[in-house]
């Protein structure tokens, strides 16, 4: 009877609360009708705004590329020109490259949202029906028409709800549609850069092959030379006019004012000749007048050097250009002259300087290189000679190639000057050749200081030897055949070469230097800088290293460019590459980066200090405060390391963005790759990570394996190196030295104990005896003096008093001089308190003959007891155990 009006009231309830619900919802919600439209139709716009801006970008781009493929389809387009459409390419790829950075990961992130909203549309076509009857639950009444309308109110709640979240799919969906193809335009626009580049790069070489194997005609043709020295004088008189139309221009430019400006430039030159010369040079003087100069101070005076003799002429020949330029009495070609004149002044004077500095013919105690002073002398004059021909040449090509001088003129002085530089060098390096077979004759006394490393190359540069002797064959027979801009080109990158490697030497020796005496971990001056920094001398020493490491890589790849610029390297494609290559490497569908490398490496490390962190503060703090025993503490710390361990390792993959489901793919494959017949060798894998993570055994430990013993070499993977007494080399498996029994004398330090066994007759007194032994372990220099020496009356023997004097040693490996120390000073002492050590005794008994027998029966003595064993009677594991690791192999 009260059961059907209860239900009735509770259904009723349930009603009245669902509409009260929905009418405070709605009241909520409508401040904010109005503005969530306005906020979506703002996103919404600013969203096409930033599309439109990228599609404008992308039109650019490949606008651009339209123009530079046009331009390549030009016949007559020059070498220059080549480099300005590279330079363009390099723009446009640096540019898209930008965008695709921009771009990504706004695209990943319209995917990650698309796909979290993805799975709730499916989940509402799959899911079965929520009013489902389960087992075991009794059946619900659903509510009815007379509850007020509950049904219909929820289901259009989700109708509303499953429209707006369609309508965000379709938003994000063509978002990311959007994003996608602006991502596809710019990616294809790098690949036509990189295509378009390809060609430039593929004309730059042909025209430059084309270019030096031009045929011009053999420069022993006596036509060739009478029509150059011909020409070599209507250049001359050309450049006169050209001097007399100059001092025209100036005395109608500036009458009044040509005195005070020649003044201003005499000056000038006045002022960096006089005073200024003087300083610069009295610092050369002042470091030349060491007798016995370090090798810092050695590669100082040559850095020194280098710079002076290449500022002063450089400094007066810019001074004066700089003066007459802003006086405007400079006319065109005069400056175009002076521009590659100043190139050839100031490579002749970076050329004297190096070679100044490398040779030094007049002071050998500051000479870089080991080369005797007569053979120095030569050299320095060969050198001479060398940069002799080279500015006389650019000289006359530079005044050629402004005034328009003839073509013959050109070879005969290019193929002239690279025949004369080739013979110079082949003489040179006869002497150099000559020299290193010459290495091991006695020196002077002044001589003998310049071999201390100030002049470092690396040793594969010698194995180049041939290669110069074939290029100076190639240099004397090419213009002999014809190709003057083969040997021209050639002999100038010799040049080039020489003296690019004379200051990589300099440069590298002035580094080492400097490293080696102001960085030493011995000195006080380091220790304490070391101490300020809060690092050990022996670290900052190390530190020093690896700065030396990079300079070296730095100078390195400037040699590297130097050398290769004019065979096509361009130093901004090769900054380009690294620049690439450290924003992004593509290893399939995984995008590395170096940058991102080097985060994840400074992750791992983070990480593993703050583990570390946690495996110091738990044996410190959290254990010792437990009633744990000794080894479960040491075994939770060792867990916590490894999960640490592990635990760092994962965020670095995660940190480089590397699904780590893909690692479980390639365990499982391995696993099976270990069910296959792989055991043996995981199993020494992980059993050398063992060892070194664990370290029960490390290098140079002194550890028994068996019948083997010896001194750890090497803990590799897979197998651990034992070196043996007599030198032979063990190698033991790392599963061996895990699961069997291993003794290591070093494990917990180099301090070992001895224990030398001491029988003495029952005459002596036990007292005396081990007052004896006491006495002599406290006075020997192998023994401790802690733990203090003991001795102790072990047994009363069949024929002496046996005692034991139980010492220790601060290393190990000392163990068997230090006994025999011990042997010979005890056996000494003994002797002289006549105290007597009992040794076995052989008897001999004669049985008594009857004269009945005929024949004689010679009773053999009897063997000594086992107690009494000989040392010739000991095991060959006896004498081992004995000590035989003293170092004396």
């Amino acid at each position: 009877m009260n059961y059907v009006p209860a239900t009735f009231m509770s259904r009723s309830r349930m009603s009245l609360l669902r509409l009260c619900l929905l009418t405070v919802l709605s009241v909520a919600t409508l401040p904010g009708l109005g503005s969530t439209p306005t906020l979506a139709q703002s996103a919404s716009q600013s969203t096409s705004e930033a599309s439109n801006q990228q599609t404008a970008r992308i039109s650019d781009l490949t606008k651009r590329l339209d123009k530079v493929e046009k331009s390549l389809g030009l016949k007559h387009i020059s070498a220059e020109g080549l480099n300005d459409l590279q330079d363009e390419i390099a723009d446009i790829k640096a540019k898209a490259s930008q965008l695709e950075a921009n771009l990504a990961p706004q695209a990943a992130e319209a995917k990650a949202r698309l796909d979290a909203l993805t799975p709730v549309e499916e989940k509402a076509k799959t899911d079965p029906k929520a009013d489902a009857k389960e087992p075991g639950k009794p059946e619900e009444t659903l509510p009815t028409q007379e509850s007020g309308g509950g049904a219909p109110a929820a289901q259009s709640d989700t109708t509303q709800e499953e429209k707006q979240l369609q309508t965000q799919r379709d938003d994000l969906g063509k978002i990311y549609a959007n994003l996608q193809s602006q991502l596809t335009l710019i990616r294809a626009s790098i690949v036509r850069a990189d295509l378009l580049q390809n060609r430039i790069t593929l004309s730059l070489q042909d025209r430059f092959t084309s270019e030096l194997l031009e045929r011009s005609g053999t420069i022993l043709n006596p036509i060739l030379w009478a029509r150059g020295l011909s020409g070599i004088g209507t250049l001359w008189d050309n450049t006169f006019l050209l001097s007399s139309d100059w001092m025209s221009y100036l005395s109608n430019k500036a009458e009044d004012r040509i005195w005070e400006v020649f003044g201003m430039i005499f000056l000038v030159a006045l002022l960096i000749i006089g005073p200024l010369r003087y300083l610069l040079f009295s610092g050369i003087a002042r470091l030349a007048r060491l007798e016995h100069p370090t090798p810092l101070q050695r590669s100082s005076h040559a850095l020194w050097s280098i710079f002076v003799y290449t500022f002063v002429p450089f400094a007066i020949l810019v001074g004066g250009t700089i003066i007459l330029e802003n006086a405007s009495l400079l006319p065109f070609r005069i400056e175009q002259i002076i521009e590659l004149l100043l190139a050839v002044v100031f490579i002749s004077a970076l050329s004297y300087g190096t070679l100044r500095a490398l040779l030094a013919p007049q002071k050998p105690t500051y000479r870089l290189v080991n080369y005797r002073t007569p053979r120095a002398t030569k050299l320095f004059g060969i050198g001479l000679l060398l940069i002799t021909t080279y500015a006389i040449q650019a000289t006359v090509s530079a005044f050629g190639e402004v005034l328009i001088g003839r073509l013959e003129t050109t070879i005969m002085i290019r193929g002239a000057s690279s025949i004369i530089s080739a013979i110079l060098i082949w003489i040179a390096l006869k002497l150099v050749v000559g020299a290193a077979a010459r290495s091991d004759t006695p020196q002077t006394s002044n001589e003998q200081d310049y071999q201390n490393p100030s002049f470092a190359l690396p040793t594969f540069l010698l194995w180049l030897r041939p290669l110069v002797w074939l290029s100076c064959i190639v240099i004397i027979a090419a213009p002999i055949l014809g190709y003057v801009s083969l040997g021209f080109f050639l002999s100038e990158q010799l040049l080039r070469i020489f003296l690019t490697l004379g200051l990589l030497g300099i440069l590298t020796g002035f580094i080492d230097n400097f490293l080696l005496e102001n960085i030493d971990p011995n000195t006080d001056k380091v220790r304490k800088l070391a101490t300020s920094m809060g690092l050990k001398a022996k670290t900052l020493g190390q530190i020093s290293v690896l700065f030396n490491g990079v300079l070296r890589i730095l100078l390195y790849c400037a040699t590297a460019l130097l050398i290769f610029a004019p065979w096509g390297l361009r130093s901004t494609d090769f900054f380009t590459a690294i620049k690439t290559g450290a924003l992004q490497l593509q290893f399939g569908d995984l995008q590395i980066s170096p940058v991102g490398i080097l985060g994840s490496i400074l992750v791992f490390i983070i990480a593993l200090v703050l583990v570390k962190g946690v495996q110091r503060w738990m044996e410190r703090r959290l254990l010792p405060s437990t009633n744990l025993d000794t080894g479960l503490k040491n075994s939770i710390q060792t867990s916590v390391g490894y999960v640490g361990f592990i635990i760092a390792v994962m965020l670095a993959f995660s940190y480089l963005g590397i699904d780590l489901s893909n690692l479980a793919l390639v365990a499982g494959a391995l696993s099976v790759g270990i069910g296959f017949g792989l055991q043996s060798i995981v199993n020494n894998f992980v059993s050398g990570l063992i060892l070194l993570v664990e370290r029960p055994i490390k290098t140079g430990d002194w550890v028994v394996v068996g019948a083997d013993q010896g001194y750890v070499k090497k803990i590799s993977v897979r197998a651990t190196k034992i070196e043996t007494f007599d030198r032979a080399t063990v190698i033991v498996p790392n599963s061996d030295l895990i699961s069997n029994r291993v003794m290591n004398w070093m494990h917990n330090g180099s301090m070992g104990r001895i224990i030398i066994p001491v029988g003495v007759s029952y005459d002596a007194d036990p007292e005396q005896v081990r007052e004896i032994l006491l006495k002599i372990a406290e006075e020997s220099e192998h023994i401790a003096s802690y733990p203090s020496p003991t001795v102790y009356f072990m047994d009363f023997g069949a024929s002496s008093l046996d005692f034991q004097l139980r010492c220790y040693i601060q290393n190990i490996d000392n163990s068997l001089s230090a006994k025999s120390a011990l042997r010979f000073a005890i056996f000494k002492a003994l002797k002289e308190a006549n105290i007597e050590i009992p040794f076995p005794q052989q008897d001999i008994h004669v049985r008594s003959i009857s004269a009945e027998d005929d024949d004689l029966e010679i009773i053999q003595p009897k063997r000594p007891t086992k107690a009494a064993k000989t040392k010739h009677e000991m095991t060959s594991d006896e004498a081992d155990l004995e000590g035989d690791a003293d170092g004396s192999y």
